[in-house]
Parts: structure tokens; sequence; C-alpha cells
């Protein structure tokens, strides 16, 4: 029996290192790709129309979070019908979690297009340099093409369940490479274009995806979708198990994370947030190089679980956590050298005071943290503590943003946005504390 549990660390260990390892030589493509897309996108745009396209992105990344939690519902329960080798399970979460995603695409774009043409987007951005039905049409173009890719992402979640995470993250980065060859093209061929510029950078994602699903569906055609396989009473299981994720991403991801830059432009104007976006790259290099470690962790930790395998997790955690601090220090570094860096990659003309640059880190680093934790949580499928959590440290961020947003300036909202992430993390800690050394009753196994 030692034998065997050994062997399943071996192999399980196996699987986490090739995924740290593939996913980090594609996350430094993804890396040298973002940070030559920032200076060319900013140069076929100006600083102003920069800074919305970088607000459109935002609001791209929030309708990614109104999947009421069913990618990572589906996620976790796939996972767990894999480990088990319950093929037809598997395939009736798949089949059920596409029906009612596309579904609820179908509702959104109802809702949201009527919207759209009511809303004033020179008053909500801020912003003067483009008139209203040019951004009402290019957050048109955004809308629809993040609502197919609202459905087609969740086949990187099938990957992932797999434990072929490194494969979600080559559809991700080669979708941002050839966006990168594209906007190199239209900087020779043509003028500043913010049309072009969202058309490029929301369409790529969803071809890449839609071409990525070939292999899965081939290779293993037990895992394909069909009408026959879904399954109301699944559905159910996945969608309350769904709403769960749902509220920790509409509160924590979505308005803190996600609504960073649409703060930021509508208190400060949209060139504050090509100054805050500027920092935020640089450091999300910590958040890049944090999350290549701890991402396939989610779905080892729940083949863990189902295995019963607490030794595993607990040494596993514990090497996260380590790992967590290493960046806090690669961070600190950081600092010493962000101002000679930010002159030699963007130029002169734009200037990021260093004040701005501590804010930043400090937000990383506790976002680093309560995604340490948080992933193992999710990885047991023991949500409930994030989402009061979630919901709590999201009211208060709202109330003070809203009191003092005008007042702040940029270091203040994202100072603000660093202490609700650090609030949140202390508290989910203590829980990841408890669950591994089975300590955990009531709410905190839940």
């Amino acid at each position: 029996m030692e034998e065997k549990i050994e062997g399943t660390h071996y192999n399980r260990n196996k699987v986490l290192r090739n995924n740290i390892l593939f996913s980090g030589i594609l996350k430094a493509v993804s890396l040298c790709t973002s940070f030559l897309i920032v200076p060319l996108t900013l140069g076929y745009l100006d600083k102003e129309s920069y800074g919305i396209w970088m607000t459109i992105s935002s609001m791209a990344f929030w309708i990614f979070t109104f999947d009421i939690g069913l990618g990572n519902g589906m996620r976790n329960y796939l996972t767990t019908a894999i480990s088990s080798n319950d093929s037809k399970a598997a395939r009736t979460y798949i089949s059920s979690t596409f029906v009612l995603l596309t579904m609820l695409a179908i509702i959104m774009a109802a809702i949201a297009t009527p919207l759209i043409l009511l809303l004033d987007f020179n008053k909500i951005l801020n912003t003067t340099a483009l008139d209203n039905h040019f951004l009402q049409v290019a957050i048109a173009i955004a809308l629809l093409l993040t609502l197919i890719h609202f459905v087609v992402k969740n086949i990187g979640f099938i990957y992932v369940a797999m434990q072929k995470y490194a494969i979600n993250d080559l559809m991700t980065v080669g979708s941002s490479v050839v966006a990168l060859i594209i906007i190199y093209i239209l900087t020779l061929t043509t003028k500043g274009n913010l049309y072009y510029v969202v058309t490029t950078f929301m369409a790529m994602p969803v071809l890449i995806f839609m071409i990525g699903a070939i292999p899965i569906y081939v290779r293993h055609p037990e895992l394909r979708p069909s009408i026959k396989d879904i399954d109301i009473s699944f559905s159910k299981g996945l969608i309350m198990k769904g709403l769960g994720f749902f509220f920790i991403q509409i509160t924590s991801c979505l308005v803190i994370f996600g609504g960073s830059n649409l703060f930021i432009s509508h208190f400060q104007g949209p060139e504050a947030v090509t100054t805050y976006n500027i920092a935020y790259k640089l450091f999300n290099l910590l958040i890049i190089g944090y999350t290549i470690i701890i991402a396939p962790m989610w779905n080892a930790y729940t083949d863990a679980y189902v295995k019963k395998d607490w030794k595993w997790i607990h040494k596993t955690f514990n090497k996260a956590l380590l790992i967590w601090g290493g960046t806090t220090l690669a961070g600190i570094a950081m600092l010493f050298i962000c101002n000679p860096f930010y002159a030699l990659w963007v130029g002169s003309d734009l200037t990021v005071p260093i004040s701005v640059s501590v804010a930043v880190l400090i937000f990383v680093t506790f976002f680093n943290l309560n995604n340490c934790v948080t992933y193992l949580l999710n990885g047991l499928n023991t949500i409930r503590v994030q989402i009061y959590t979630s919901v709590i440290g999201t009211a208060i961020y709202l109330t003070a943003i809203f009191i003092y947003g005008n007042t702040w300036g940029i270091e203040g909202i994202v100072l603000s946005m660093a202490i609700t992430y650090a609030g949140m993390s202390l508290i989910h800690l203590f829980q990841c504390k408890l669950i591994i050394h089975q300590k955990a009753t009531g709410i905190w196994k839940k």
C-alpha cells in the first residue's frame, strides 16, 4: 500500500512538474509578447485611445465572470469524473455546461445590446477623444466576440481537468502571438484605429480555442458533447456549485480586480489608466510567474482529495507558500529598477511615479497570496467562506472608492484593492490550515 501511495505521489508530481515546465516556457513567450504589444499598441494608438482600449478589455474580462461559475464548476466536477474513470459523467458535465453557457451568452447579448445603444460612454469613460457612436460600435464588437469566447474558452477547462494545463496556456499564448503579428502589420499599413485593435485582440482567442477543440474530440471521443448527454440533474449541481464561484468572481474578481481600470478612468481620466497599466504590466510578472507554479495545483489538489492523499496536499501547499515569499522578495528588488525599465520600455514621455509602483507591488503581493490559498480551497470544492469574504470585502471597497475616489489618486485606489485582498487572504489562509489538519468544522469545511 505504501508503494502504491508513493507511486501516486510520483505520478502526480511528475504531471505537475511537466505542466509547470511547459507553462513556464509558454508564459515566457507570453511575457515577451505582452511587452512587445504594449509599446506597439501604444504607438499605434495615442495615450488616451490606449487607455480606452484598456478599459474596454477590462469590460470584456467582466463578461467572462458572468458564466455564473459554470466553467469552474465543470472543471472541478470533470476532474473528479476523470480521476474516477467515469467517462459517462465526464461527457454529461461537458455537454450540460456548453449548452447552458450558450443559452446564457444569448441572453446576455439580448440584454447588453440595447444598453450599449443607450449609454453615454463619453461620460462613463470621461473622454472626448472619440465620439459616443464610435465607442458604442467598438464596445459592441468587443461584446459579440467576447460572448463567443465566453463559451469556447471552456475547451481549455477540459484540458485542465485532464491535468494538461499547459495546453490551455498554449492556446492562450498562441492567440496573443497571432494578435501581435496582426497589430504589427496594422502599424505598417494603417493609421491608428481602435476598431482594428478591438477586433484583433478579441477575435484571435475565439479562433485558437475552436481549433484547440479538434484534438480533444479526435483523440478522446468519449468526451465529445452531445444533446443526448445533457442531464438536468447534473445541470442543477453545476449551477449550484457554479453560483458559488460566480459570487466570488462577480465580487473580488470583477469589481475589485477587473474594475480597476474603469474606476481609475472614471475618477482620474483615461491617461491615468495608461500610467497604472504600465506599472501593472511590469509587476504583473510576479502574478504570471507565480500562477505558472500554482495554477496546475488546483486540479492536482482535486485529484489528491478524491484519493484522500492529505500528506501530498499539506506538503504541496507549504511549498506554494514558500514560493509566494520568494515572489515578494523579487518584487521588492524590482522596485529598484522599475523607473529605468519604464524609460527603456515605453520612452521618457510617459512617467510612472514610484508611489504608483509601490502601490501596485503591494496589491500584487496580496493578490498572489489570495490565489495561493484559494486555489487549494477551490480544488477541494470548499468555497462558502470565500463567498462571504468576497461579498463583504467588495462592499467595503466600493464604499471607500465612491467616497474617496476623487481625492485618492491612482495610489489610493490601488492600495484600497491591496487592503481588501490582504484581509480576504488571511482569513482564507486560516481556513486552509484548518482543512489540511482536518480540524475544519461547520462553515470552514463547506
